[in-house]
């Protein structure tokens, strides 16, 4: 548990919600790929004014009022080119209602919310219009894992290519990725970044990044986007072990167990921690029962101490945390099938996972806990 006030489940810091925080705009230029163009200019971001057209339009995609938003793009439809204070256009907006704020685990959007996004961008939005971070409307369906949104969005043009925070493969789909969403790899492609990782990820060929026992390349290439901004800063260093044992912690948290033990394969370690969390940990998170149970017959330690995720999330965790907080209940009897110790406290708050699992109301795996003490 990262406090005592944190969240069940990961979200965009609320600078990213719908309703969001003030900042000051600055524009961004054209990225080569066609992702990522400058929206609007100064002159045409408007104010927080709940009077306001585009505030009127912004409630009404929210709330799925297409008489009102039709109405109101009629009357002014510069609207699809207005941005708020922080860049975001009416088209982003939309997209962030129809995710539940890019809510994770996943919430629904409604029928009326997704009509809203098609009315928006038949009035001419441009998919690809990103807000000041660079982050478009095709991240938040990535990153949520909505497919029909993904869908919408990529045939109106939406470039796959777009990358927030000026770092290299912070696309839609490593988002997706990042957060066991592999099947968003049907909607978002081409793919991109097509390195090592996203292949392992997708469980995709990885064998062919690789020549001569030695990663190519393009096994490398866009690895600048490790994580979410609201994570710790990773001062990595791209060697062929850590790239390696990357891959391995993407591949297990999207249940890829031929690309896992392709990767073991040429040399990546099931106990280690690439960045914020081991193989096993990361399975347990998206509760991925098969890959969980090939990292345990592989040598994967049940116990194995270490901090996971944001910032004092998990100091000090097990696998057994993270999935009693998940409610991942098929990795929760799977540990415990396996000798896994339930008894064990984390470092930060001296939390069982039966603790962690009450705490975040994980109903289902706070009960198997409990029977098995």
């Amino acid at each position: 548990m990262c406090s005592i006030n944190c969240p069940r489940n990961w979200r965009r810091p609320t600078s990213r919600t719908f309703s969001g925080a003030s900042a000051t705009r600055s524009t961004r230029p054209t990225d080569s790929r066609g992702g990522s163009p400058t929206c609007g200019s100064a002159s045409n971001s408007v104010s927080s004014d709940p009077s306001s057209a585009f505030a009127r339009a912004t409630a009404a995609a929210r709330d799925g009022d297409l008489v009102v938003l039709d109405a109101l793009l009629a009357d002014t439809p510069s609207l699809v080119t207005e941005t708020d204070d922080v860049g975001r256009t009416l088209l982003d907006l939309a997209c962030r209602a129809a995710t539940g704020d890019i809510a994770i685990p996943l919430v629904p959007g409604t029928p009326e919310q997704y009509a809203a996004v098609d009315r928006i961008l038949a009035a001419g939005a441009d998919p690809s219009c990103a807000d000041e971070d660079g982050w478009t409307p095709l991240h938040s369906a990535g990153m949520a894992g909505h497919t029909d949104l993904g869908r919408r969005l990529v045939a109106a043009g939406a470039s796959v290519h777009a990358e927030a925070h000026g770092k290299s493969g912070e696309s839609a789909l490593s988002y997706a990725l990042f957060y066991a969403k592999a099947y968003m790899g049907e909607v978002l492609t081409p793919t991109y970044p097509d390195n090592l990782r996203a292949a392992a990820a997708l469980g995709r060929d990885i064998l062919r990044f690789v020549d001569g026992g030695e990663l190519t390349p393009e096994a490398y290439e866009g690895l600048d986007f490790y994580a979410p901004v609201f994570f710790p800063i990773w001062n990595r260093n791209k060697t062929r072990q850590e790239v390696l044992d990357e891959a391995l912690s993407w591949a297990s948290r999207n249940d890829q167990c031929e690309s896992m033990a392709a990767l073991v394969e040429l040399g990546a370690d099931v106990n280690a921690s690439a960045f914020r969390g081991t193989p096993l940990l990361w399975a347990c998170y998206a509760d991925k029962v098969a890959a969980a149970g090939w990292l345990l017959d592989h040598g994967a330690d049940p116990d194995l101490r270490h901090d996971w995720g944001g910032e004092g999330h998990g100091v000090a965790a097990v696998a057994m945390h993270l999935a009693a907080q998940n409610d991942a209940v098929g990795c929760v009897k799977l540990l415990l099938d396996r000798g896994a110790d339930p008894t064990i406290v984390d470092g930060a708050h001296d939390g069982t996972p039966l603790g962690w699992a009450e705490y975040s109301g994980a109903d289902s795996t706070a009960e198997i806990l409990r029977r098995s003490s």
